[in-house]
């Protein structure tokens, strides 16, 4: 079954911020995709060092499959910087590949072939294929060593090395004959997102394997992809997923519980958050962590001082807990010490702290239960700050109200605002996010906004404050932004992307640790759908629904086993 698809209605998470990550619809079917041209994330490697070949592009679908390949110790490449990954692949290469991926272990018989020379190079692979009875070579006596290896032997090798396991489902091919002496191996790397085939409907069995193939078709055997992704929401030192079987998975800082697993251990792979299922959106907030699921119910986990959590206590929780009061919600957003959300009706309440008004319910006074925000209407989407939230209507029009010392709130005044107050001259507003300090916005023209507090975080080239909405320099074409702690970024309606502002961690992703004043792609991020930000990290969720994450990995909030910081994207979520 083909994965789900993303649809996020907010942009952004950061220091502070809710990200709104939300469930979408299902997408095509198996092998309507391009297998082996997409990235997928390592379900069960670390993530592998930069490999320096010139000829391999940073973010190509077999950039981190060389890598580890490299790692491995199963090829050195065709020459000191070179993979060479058009090259086609031949029966003698890769013998060795397959024994080498296997440990090398020692065979103890011989092979029998008369054109494998005694004492080269791939003898002893070919001599343990024979014993594993992954190939009888091509003929009485003939292995073939020059021969091209094709996608259809590739399936059958590398079905026969796992053991001929039995696949439960079909392959979807046009051109693979019914009984043919492959389906079977080709159907099982179809369960186990090997491969795709290469276009919808074909796996073209009798095209030669390239180098790059090869190297992609070996690293998802011995490093299964993870399971995909719906959602990602990127929390202040941690980051959340919905699985495709609807339930959710956290990694990274565990101190007030947000994880949601039971505990206050940090983890450094994902782990699942206890007896949630059916979640159709998620927010991360700075200690808190919200979901909503099918029945329009809530529940939220971690920190509790000021009643964040909305379940009617002060009370730190290490697995959800129901938002009381709430059975029709469509989104939610945590932030600091606060969290809002969307009704179906288009309203919107809010619980938490509220000594800056952002609650927006005119009073100071916090609440541990949901409160209605007074004079909002038709509502489409939220986002929660560092004290002060934000939201969008149907019209295109955006509100905002709580604290705005930096200007915030966007209306031209430093002043704190107890109720909704409209943005200043912004309409036509398609997304938000709500950051630490500072917020964005996405037009209907796809140009992005952004004002607050700057130091590079408005994208605007200057590192003034701005209380009104100013233009991100030279962006456009945007689908949606993420608002952080002191970057913004934006994912563009071609599937770049593009981050700007503090950079001391790498969270601007373009592989340097310089500030950045204006939009800086992010190196080798293609396909992106989706984006967010955290405290010192940002993430991206891809077409293909496997994520990757840039910046500071501390507490292991990529969740790729790891606690190692990234400049460049890395595939995270892995396990």
């Amino acid at each position: 079954m083909r994965r789900l698809r993303v649809v996020q209605l907010i942009a952004g998470w950061l220091f502070v911020m809710g990200v709104v990550a939300t469930l979408g619809a299902p997408a095509g079917a198996q092998g309507s995709s391009q297998p082996d041209t997409q990235d997928v994330a390592d379900a069960s490697c670390t993530a592998p060092a930069p490999h320096g070949l010139t000829d391999v592009p940073v973010g190509s679908y077999y950039d981190i499959a060389v890598g580890w390949l490299l790692e491995a110790g199963i090829t050195q490449g065709t020459s000191p910087d070179k993979f060479s990954p058009s090259g086609k692949v031949t029966r003698a290469p890769m013998a060795l590949f397959l024994w080498r991926a296997a440990g090398e272990p020692a065979p103890t018989g011989a092979h029998g072939f008369t054109d494998i020379p005694p004492n080269s190079s791939y003898e002893t692979a070919v001599t343990w294929l024979i014993e594993q009875h992954i190939t009888s070579g091509t003929s009485p006596g003939k292995y073939s060593p020059s021969n091209p290896v094709t996608r259809a032997q590739m399936a059958t090798f590398l079905w026969r090395a796992a053991g001929e396991p039995a696949p439960t489902g079909a392959h979807g091919f046009t051109d693979i004959p019914p009984n043919s002496s492959y389906e079977t191996a080709v159907t099982w790397l179809i369960e186990q997102h090997i491969t795709s085939g290469t276009s919808p409907g074909k796996y073209s069995p009798s095209n030669p394997v390239t180098r790059a193939q090869m190297a992609t078709f070996l690293w998802r055997s011995n490093c299964p992809p993870a399971p995909p992704i719906s959602a990602l929401a990127v929390g202040g030192s941690h980051s959340c997923a919905i699985k495709e079987d609807r339930t959710v998975s956290c990694s990274g800082r565990n101190t007030s519980g947000q994880l949601g697993n039971g505990t206050a251990n940090q983890s450094l792979s994902p782990t699942p958050v206890t007896g949630l299922a059916d979640v159709t959106t998620i927010s991360a907030g700075l200690q808190t962590s919200c979901a909503v699921k099918s029945d329009g119910t809530a529940a939220c986990w971690g920190y509790n001082a000021s009643g964040q959590l909305g379940d009617g206590t002060l009370t730190q929780r290490l697995t959800p807990t129901p938002v009381a009061e709430l059975t029709d919600v469509t989104a939610i957003s945590a932030g600091t010490d606060h969290s809002c959300a969307l009704s179906q009706s288009g309203t919107v309440s809010c619980w938490g702290a509220n000594g800056n008004g952002q609650l927006g319910d005119n009073t100071l006074d916090g609440i541990s239960t949901p409160k209605p925000v007074p004079g909002l209407s038709d509502v489409t989407a939220i986002s929660v700050g560092d004290r002060f939230s934000c939201a969008l209507t149907s019209g295109g029009t955006v509100f905002c109200w709580g604290y705005n010392v930096f200007g915030q709130l966007g209306n031209g005044t430093t002043d704190q605002k107890l109720t909704p107050a409209p943005v200043s001259g912004l309409s036509g507003v398609t997304a938000i996010s709500a950051g630490a300090q500072h917020a964005c916005a996405v037009k209907s023209d796809t140009t992005a906004v952004c004002w607050g507090d700057n130091s590079g975080r408005l994208g605007n080239g200057i590192i003034d404050r701005s209380s009104t909405p100013t233009a991100v320099s030279g962006l456009d074409n945007v689908k949606t932004i993420s608002a952080g702690v002191k970057q913004s970024c934006a994912v563009k309606l071609d599937g770049t992307a593009v981050c700007w502002g503090s950079n001391a961690y790498g969270q601007v992703g373009d592989g340097t640790n310089e500030d950045r004043l204006t939009p800086q792609p992010v190196s080798g991020l293609t396909h992106a759908d989706t984006i967010g930000t955290g405290s010192f990290h940002s993430c991206a969720l891809k077409q293909d629904d496997t994520a990757v994450c840039w910046g500071a990995n501390y507490n292991g909030q990529f969740g790729d086993g790891t606690n190692t910081s990234r400049l460049t994207p890395t595939p995270v979520f892995n396990v």
